[in-house]
């Protein structure tokens, strides 16, 4: 299973934010191999920006370096981002995520961004929570 991680979800898990915990089980299924986790490589400056804000240099080089070991980076260029501009999603970053995700023929989005859940997205967003469930029932299988 191939899920692409919004940047929320690896925010939540890096900086230990409330409610962390499935973020942080969704990247333990990553680190051990039950499913491909990936992110765009906007994600890997938004991790850097934010986290250099709120924690320092040194913590955002290491939630980078984190990141860049767990998932592979999917490259975000000029055809995806017009490609993004095309789809009937209001919120053109989620619309970028989207179209790359779809390109990497990803089976899910994960987002605790309660808008991309409800958007139109070719590739299904789903919450930690409910893809955690949606592992455990492909585990039981």
């Amino acid at each position: 299973m191939k899920v692409v991680f919004d940047t929320n979800v690896i925010l939540d898990a890096a900086m230990g934010r409330p409610d962390s915990g499935d973020a942080q089980e969704l990247i333990l299924t990553v680190v051990n191999e039950e499913i491909a986790g990936l992110v765009t490589a906007n994600t890997i400056t938004d991790i850097h920006y934010i986290v250099k804000k709120r924690c320092g240099d040194g913590v955002a080089r290491e939630a980078v370096q984190n990141t860049l070991y767990v998932f592979d980076v999917i490259p975000v260029d000029g055809e995806s981002c017009m490609e993004a501009l095309e789809l009937p999603m209001t919120d053109y970053e989620d619309a970028v995520l989207a179209v790359c995700a779809a390109r990497e023929g990803a089976d899910y989005i994960v987002t605790r961004d309660q808008a991309f859940l409800a958007a139109p997205s070719p590739v299904p967003p789903v919450t930690p929570t409910d893809l955690l469930r949606v592992i455990g029932e492909t585990d039981a299988r």
